[in-house]
């Protein structure tokens, strides 16, 4: 077998290269052009090789590759310089670009040899996990408001009370947030929502019913309304319905273009009387449903138990 030339090795490893390698003449006319650079750029050899190299400038950058020319002649090599070219179809390609000189046997310098990576995946991941850093640093600022309002406005008449109180509200808080965060802060459909605040009161759904249509809350709606759904079944174990061995709650609700109306029913109590304070479920109702969320809120204590209208607008519930 004959010995391959040292050209026809190196011409081997640029052709079978995954970066493009592209050389090019002083005034940028392209004088090779590999098979990587056919894929990352859409233009083939035949239609480069010949050209000039400034077909690959986005507009706004045109400027960039006669900048580069100048800088080799100044003796320069250019490294890892991230930029911009534009591809055959119009669409930008994000590339790291290294630029040797390219000299002949005097040592002058006669072109440029180009070695350009795609890296446009990888910047799109870095800028996908710095959008998600951004906003689990804000999700916890969030939480910890949330928190902290928590244990401002509980009330209790014992410790123990307390203790129990704040750990079934940050718990309900923290199931929120994991489902939030399993479907990577899209939000919480109402289903789920509504699962989530009735479960640590009626696991098996022996006494609650809920149920509607399809609809998908943003992550801080989700937050609102699955706290102020988890105070009213709170207030349900404790002094309503589900305190009540006859007692039962039904939440349903519909939609339409311009606003979430949710129906929440007490049934099976007697002799009932609305409450003669405010206490922390009607404050967060107020503050979450109607002052966050812009809603309006309609109570009624019926013969029966609670009934409660909220309308809440479908603009307010997205984010």
């Amino acid at each position: 077998m004959e010995a391959l030339s040292p050209h026809a090795i190196l011409a081997a490893i640029v052709d079978s290269s995954d970066d493009a390698i592209i050389s090019k003449t002083l005034d940028g006319t392209v004088t090779s052009w590999n098979a990587a650079a056919e894929r990352l750029f859409g233009y083939t050899a035949d239609e480069m090789i010949g050209n000039n190299i400034a077909v690959l400038a986005p507009p706004g950058r045109e400027a960039e590759m006669p900048g580069i020319l100048s800088r080799l002649k100044q003796g320069e090599r250019i490294s890892h310089f991230e930029t911009l070219r534009r591809h055959k179809s119009g669409h930008t390609v994000e590339i790291s670009l290294t630029v040797s000189p390219l000299l002949d046997a005097d040592g002058n310098l006669i072109g440029a040899s180009k070695i350009a990576r795609d890296i446009t995946q990888n910047r799109r991941s870095e800028r996908q996990i710095s959008f998600l850093m951004q906003e689990v640093d804000h999700r916890a600022k969030n939480a910890l408001a949330v928190v902290q309002s928590i244990l401002r406005l509980t009330r209790a008449d014992t410790v123990d009370d307390f203790v129990a109180l704040v750990e079934g509200r940050i718990s309900a808080l923290a199931a929120i947030h994991s489902k939030v965060a399993s479907r990577h802060w899209v939000g919480i459909d109402m289903e789920s929502l509504a699962q989530i605040s009735f479960d640590p009161f009626d696991s098996d759904s022996a006494r609650v019913t809920h149920g509607g249509p399809q609809m998908v809350l943003g992550p801080q709606a989700s937050q609102a309304l699955g706290l102020a759904l988890y105070e009213l079944a709170g207030n349900a174990a404790r002094y309503g319905a589900l305190n009540h061995p006859d007692g039962h709650v039904d939440l349903s609700w519909r939609h339409d273009d311009d606003a979430l109306s949710l129906n929440w029913r007490e049934w099976g109590l007697r002799d009932v009387r609305p409450p003669m304070r405010k206490g922390f479920g009607l404050t967060v109702c107020q503050l979450l449903l109607a002052g966050q969320l812009g809603g309006r809120l309609n109570f009624d204590w019926q013969d029966g138990g609670l009934a409660l209208g909220i309308s809440l607008p479908r603009a307010n519930l997205m984010s």
